[in-house]
């Protein structure tokens, strides 16, 4: 009987761990404030070598809107409203792209840190296959970390 009320314990102690996770374009409605950071790894021979700021940080004002089941984006340097999903535009997939000269890898993500915070990370890594013109290598990334700020 003990650990019948064990189990359920844990599970209902479980059950609502999980929740806050979640993702949806509905959480995004509202005004954010995000600190940008873009970052540059320099190719050293054969690999990369660690990321490093590139500039100091960014403040971008964001506003997002949702309305009939699609979120609306207004940067607060436009006029305009976008529309488009941050779910589907950062996927947590990695696309790439390739033809004779080049390798083209693009890894977009984000992560919800609360219902008030969430980062996106846009990481891009470029490899010229002839040898000879590997100095063009590159691999940048953007990181933005948005708080809500109503």
């Amino acid at each position: 009987m003990k650990r019948i009320a064990l189990l359920g314990l844990v599970c209902f102690a479980l059950s609502g761990c999980g929740d806050d996770k979640v993702i949806s374009d509905e959480m995004f409605a509202g005004d954010w404030k995000c600190e940008v950071i873009d970052y540059k790894s320099t190719w050293d021979k054969s690999s990369f070598g660690e990321f490093k700021p590139t500039n100091e940080k960014q403040i971008k004002l964001l506003s997002f809107k949702y309305e009939n089941n699609s979120l609306y984006l207004k940067a607060s340097e436009k006029e305009d409203w976008k529309a488009g999903s941050l779910i589907e535009e950062y996927n947590n997939k990695t696309t790439q792209e390739e033809d004779d000269f080049l390798i083209d890898k693009i890894t977009k993500s984000l992560k919800k840190i609360s219902n008030n915070k969430f980062i996106t990370t846009y990481e891009s890594e470029i490899i010229v296959k002839d040898e000879k013109y590997n100095s063009l290598n590159e691999k940048l990334k953007n990181e933005a970390t948005c708080t809500r700020i109503k």
